[in-house]
């Protein structure tokens, strides 16, 4: 059996770790979008600091009174209740100040925060080359673009990456709409009591936004490790890795087109094409990897819909991964890379990907489209020496970029 090194067997206990703590909370959301703020909620020293700075605190307050006011005024249209909540270019600049003056007078208390908890959790691989200062000041400009990302969205109602299936459930300027913000503002007044952080107003508001369109997609199905995954999670740590050419096969999920439909015809192929290479005995696991994604706000998840289907296939439980979270075919790889990477599966090992020949056409692209769709959207490519390898079939090696949170996607971060 190939074993993999004591270092990476201790950040797959880490991550473990991690997500006990996280999924066993109803914050789920906001751990996977907002991970350094779960770990400064397990950082009572830290919380100390931040709440204590005079820059931190006033913007802290006068969110705070913002919000109680918007509880009891008189307005009523969502761009007068939600974009002050926005982080402004002065606001960043002042916070990422502050933020650095505290870390120059307590260096140590933020390097034991970045060093035995941030750069573990490899939410931040993107930026894990710097030193701790630049680590600190990168995750802050990436948690502005991801906060106000979600007030665009789900408060404004702006069309922004992928509007066709994550946009804004309601029209903002509905009726209905503009009568649940004013009671989002009063729900959320009886908490102010408990926003000592700088940052807390916003992030209520702002997971607040997405519970108000049911956007809990990143939450579902999790603790995936002691639920739909545990079987395989358990065969995954008996394997005999040289047995075989393969890590895994990964299925990216096609949406159906109905409502009515579950599983659409073409990902029953796809899954069809991963069982016979599976029986062939190419891979020891099979990732199928989709989310709620087609139609929109569609009751089925690709991925669960697909292990459903490979069950009656007779395909073990112990040998399916599901990956019920992924919203697009670059998303597809990037989130099988994560479960192999946290699960222990080998990335030395190439990966294969197996669907329908237009999908493979697709990864295919010439003039590395796909590729540059990556780039454009990811910031980098999660695969490397990506090769096709039959008319099913595109063989790849993961990457570790692959863990680091998206802030640009707030249903699958």
């Amino acid at each position: 059996m190939i074993l993999a090194s004591n270092k990476f067997m201790l950040f797959v206990v880490f991550f473990l770790i991690f997500a006990v703590r996280s999924y066993s909370q109803p914050r789920t959301v906001a751990d996977k979008n907002f991970y350094w703020f779960s770990a400064i909620a397990r950082t009572p020293a830290v919380q100390h600091l931040l709440s204590a700075d005079p820059t931190l605190n006033d913007l802290c307050k006068t969110r705070q009174s913002l919000l109680r006011s918007h509880a009891t005024d008189t307005c009523s249209w969502a761009p007068s209740l939600v974009t002050d909540f926005r982080f402004s270019a002065t606001d960043s600049a002042e916070v990422a100040k502050a933020l650095l003056a505290l870390y120059h007078a307590h260096t140590a208390l933020f390097d034991d925060l970045i060093d035995h908890q941030l750069r573990p959790s490899h939410c931040y691989q993107r930026f894990s080359a710097g030193n701790n200062e630049t680590f600190l000041l990168n995750i802050w400009s990436q948690t502005i673009v991801g906060i106000n990302y979600i007030i665009d969205q789900y408060g404004l109602g702006k069309r922004l990456r992928y509007p066709s299936i994550d946009s804004v459930t309601y029209d903002v300027n509905s009726r209905y709409y503009r009568a649940a913000l004013k009671e989002m503002f009063a729900y959320l007044s009886e908490k102010t009591d408990s926003m000592s952080l700088f940052y807390q107003p916003s992030l209520f508001i702002a997971l607040q936004l997405m519970d108000l369109n049911d956007r809990d997609e990143a939450a579902r199905f999790e603790p995936l490790e002691a639920g739909e995954n545990k079987a395989a999670f358990a065969a995954v740590q008996l394997t005999n890795w040289s047995k075989y050419k393969y890590a895994t096969i990964v299925v990216p999920g096609e949406g159906p087109e109905l409502t009515t439909v579950a599983l659409d015809p073409m990902g029953r192929m796809r899954c069809n094409l991963a069982a016979d290479r599976y029986r062939k005995g190419l891979a020891p696991f099979i990732i199928v990897s989709g989310g709620f994604v087609h139609p929109f706000q569609t009751p089925y998840a690709e991925a669960f819909e697909m292990k459903k289907y490979l069950l009656t296939q007779g395909i073990p439980e112990s040998a399916i991964i599901i990956e019920p979270h992924a919203r697009h075919t670059t998303t597809n790889l990037r989130n099988a890379n994560r479960l192999m990477i946290r699960y222990g599966i080998p990335i030395t090992m190439p990966s294969v990907v197996v669907s329908t020949k237009s999908q493979i056409d697709y990864i295919d692209l010439p003039q590395g489209r796909f590729d540059q769709r990556n780039l454009r959207e990811l910031g980098y490519l999660p695969y490397k020496e990506k090769q096709r390898i039959g008319i099913h079939e595109v063989s790849y090696y993961p990457v570790m970029e692959s863990l680091h949170m998206d802030p640009y996607d707030p249903l699958d971060p």
